[in-house]
């Protein structure tokens, strides 16, 4: 039997719903809070990725995993800061006299997450992201290389465990902030966003 072209053809037939504008742009401030509210998730996951190390055996050492996540970490709070940027645009378009002040606030949040943002920078344009307790993983991890079977192994391992665990700690402290945040959002929406008010 041959089937090709049966789907495609079903595909193409299928149309994208058209929502009426007004809900449309209702659409468009829920979906966008909720992809800041993903962003969060996104950020507090990053803490198991440093619980772990899961490339035993795998051409990847600790020293590029460790960087990998922080620069995977940084990233998180940039893009929610554009994903705030975009919220806003959202609600300017669907509650023009909204009266909801988001400048300060954004400033507020480049403020409290400016070291995260400023290494995502220096990151994206400049160079990797360096920290002396990942460098030192490092250079254990080449001392073991080196000068084999010499207890180099075990202290990197050990140094490794730290690291990774005082940056899930910061990530915990740090997602915990990120909820104040979205929280301060939600209210804020739901006092200038009439649609969202419980009808009654």
């Amino acid at each position: 039997m041959d089937l090709d072209g049966i789907y495609q053809r079903q595909l193409d037939e299928v149309q994208p719903v058209a929502l009426p504008h007004e809900i449309d742009l209702q659409h468009a401030v829920v979906s966008r809070y909720l992809e800041l509210c993903d962003l969060v998730l996104s950020v507090k996951s990053c803490e198991y990725y440093f619980r772990r190390f899961p490339f035993n055996g795998l051409p990847v050492t600790r020293h590029e995993h460790l960087s990998n996540v922080c620069e995977l970490y940084f990233s998180r709070f940039y893009q929610f800061k554009e994903r705030l940027k975009y919220l806003v645009d959202a609600v300017d378009v669907l509650v023009p006299k909204h009266g909801m002040q988001f400048g300060p606030f954004i400033k507020q949040f480049a403020r409290e997450f400016d070291q995260e943002i400023h290494e995502r920078n220096q990151i994206h344009h400049f160079k990797r992201f360096a920290d002396l307790d990942i460098e030192r993983v490092y250079l254990t991890g080449i001392h073991d290389i080196v000068f084999p079977n010499k207890g180099w192994k075990a202290e990197q391992r050990l140094y490794y465990r730290k690291v990774a665990r005082e940056w899930a700690q910061r990530v915990r402290k740090r997602g915990a902030r990120l909820d104040a945040f979205v929280d301060a959002v939600a209210e804020a929406l739901l006092r200038g966003c009439p649609f969202l008010a419980l009808p009654g």
